[in-house]
């Protein structure tokens, strides 16, 4: 399994509209092939945002990333007003 991990930073009354966002976005990420699971993790205080989202292999994520994730990942910068953050891509070696 693969994960996909965006950092940033925002203003703290940004993360509602960004939460609506991801929530109206899942419905087609879910279809795509390979995709396992989207955590989208805040602190409110500080307005620190992590996205992690969860593929069956490397293909299947960089297939997403290259298509649907980038037009998504420029959406939700817009809505953000921050310029968009990089991508990591990690290998999942140990799920507990």
């Amino acid at each position: 399994m693969f994960a996909q991990v965006v950092s940033v930073e925002a203003e703290t009354d940004k993360l509602p509209g960004l939460l609506m966002f991801c929530e109206e976005q899942l419905p087609s990420f879910r279809e795509a092939p390979g995709f396992k699971g989207f955590y989208l993790l805040a602190d409110r205080r500080s307005g620190k945002i992590v996205t992690v989202s969860l593929w069956d292999s490397d293909a299947d994520l960089r297939r997403n990333n290259d298509g649907r994730g980038a037009q998504a990942r420029q959406e939700a910068s817009a809505e953000l007003g921050v310029t968009p953050p990089p991508v990591d891509v990690y290998e999942v070696v140990l799920q507990a």
